[in-house]
């Protein structure tokens, strides 16, 4: 791995609250709509009497499965959203509107098809042995951040999945430790969202999509400078804290 491109995990996170700041209002509405989701198919609509709860119990396997097929697309909507942030000055939020986003004719089978694969994938590696899987779904963790990228900038009508899996593979190579290194500073804010009973994700989640979104940009910029013209991303002086990406 080339130590210059390192991102630690300080850097990411720095640059994540730098993005969040004066936005934490819109960017927690905007997760707060999985929330409300999730709340709706998996308890909300019954209520919370006891005859509900038994009722739930018995129907939770397909409003769970219902809940987990439209929060995951809506969590990447918002990931895509996020990115967009970053590389948009003043970027509004529609918390609907882009939440949903990719649900839109566009997106919706691409992404299908890439969280199919990604899923199969994963699962054949993790038959072999688990580390394998983990490991994998590092490399393929950036395929819909590059599905964005290449469908947005036009540089493919209709990128494929596997297109899309492979370029991540490609792309994470050297740099899936950044990510899990990322990752692993946020097990204490995860002790934190258990112990205050998912109150504390409505910053823990925030600032964790918006640094995971930061972690594509800046290795997209460096390793893919393809995918965006230099200006439209971090334009900032680079000061000393930033001296590891003082090369891009």
């Amino acid at each position: 791995m080339n130590s210059a491109h390192y991102l630690s995990p300080s850097e990411l996170k720095r640059k994540a609250r730098e993005e969040l700041a004066g936005n934490w209002r819109e960017v927690i509405l905007l997760h707060l709509v999985p929330v409300l989701i999730s709340v709706l198919l998996t308890g909300g609509i019954y209520g919370l009497d006891l005859w509900s709860i038994s009722r739930l119990a018995n129907e939770q396997g397909e409003t769970s499965v219902l809940a987990n097929f439209l929060v995951s697309f809506i969590t990447i909507g918002i990931s895509f959203t996020l990115l967009d942030m970053i590389r948009t000055e003043q970027y509004k939020i529609n918390a609907l509107k882009d939440s949903f986003r990719v649900f839109s004719r566009p997106f919706f089978i691409p992404v299908f098809l890439i969280q199919l694969l990604q899923s199969l994938f994963i699962a054949l590696w993790t038959l072999v042995f688990i580390i394998p899987g983990i490991v994998k779904g590092y490399a393929y963790s950036q395929a819909f951040f590059i599905f964005k990228d290449k469908k947005e900038l036009g540089e493919e009508e209709y990128p494929t999945a596997i297109d899309c899996i492979t370029e991540s593979r490609e792309l994470m190579d050297g740099h899936k430790m950044e990510l899990f290194s990322l990752h692993i500073t946020f097990i204490g804010w995860h002790i934190v969202e258990a112990l205050t009973l998912g109150i504390a994700s409505l910053y823990v989640r925030p600032y964790l999509n918006m640094a995971e979104a930061v972690f594509y940009d800046r290795i997209a910029y460096t390793e893919f400078d393809r995918l965006h013209q230099p200006e439209a991303v971090f334009t900032d002086e680079i000061d000393e804290d930033d001296e590891g990406f003082g090369e891009y």
